[in-house]
């Protein structure tokens, strides 16, 4: 009979011990959950979550950036060489601006002051190819002339020079749908 009451208290022990490894995985799963949610794990991660009910007046940028379109803009106050610029931009999750269209360099170009801005298009020395930032190849939508590798913008155009003098520079990154 003590034997039998022995066996018991063991199996008791093994079951409450199973339950509680059940409990610890649960609550921890839980925890984990609710952390990736909390600290927008998702956005972080690169996750997109995507909302097709975002219309012009819920996009936002950041305080001192200008909206245009569906992307924000930020002039530099200082100057700096092209990748200085970039640098910079970067510590706003931005690259040196990407101006893909005639319409879109308008409104931009509205925006400035009268200075000269680096823009995030530059010709590679490996294959002599003009790219944006992002990588993608740059359209021809304006004409390329002068010397130089670094792409810039005024309130007269675009230009080209060398990418070590120093301009001041033209951020960009998309807005944000509130």
């Amino acid at each position: 009979m003590e034997g039998e009451e022995m066996e018991n208290r063991r199996k008791r022990r093994v079951q409450a011990r199973r339950k509680m490894i059940i409990l610890s995985v649960l609550l921890c799963g839980g925890l984990a959950v609710l952390l990736w949610v909390m600290l927008k794990f998702p956005k972080k991660a690169g996750i997109k979550r995507t909302s097709n009910n975002c219309t012009d007046e819920m996009r936002v940028c950041l305080p001192d950036w200008d909206l245009i379109s569906e992307t924000c803009f930020f002039q530099s106050e200082h100057e700096a060489i092209w990748a200085e610029g970039q640098k910079h931009c970067r510590k706003y999750y931005a690259s040196l601006a990407k101006i893909v269209s005639r319409t879109e360099m308008e409104s931009v170009v509205s925006y400035l002051n009268t200075s000269t801005y680096w823009i995030g298009l530059r010709k590679h020395p490996s294959d002599n190819i003009w790219r944006w930032m992002d990588g993608s190849h740059f359209n021809n939508w304006f004409t390329i002339t002068g010397s130089g590798n670094c792409a810039f913008i005024s309130d007269r155009g675009m230009g080209i020079s060398s990418c070590n003098e120093t301009r001041r520079f033209l951020c960009s990154r998309r807005s944000q749908c509130v």
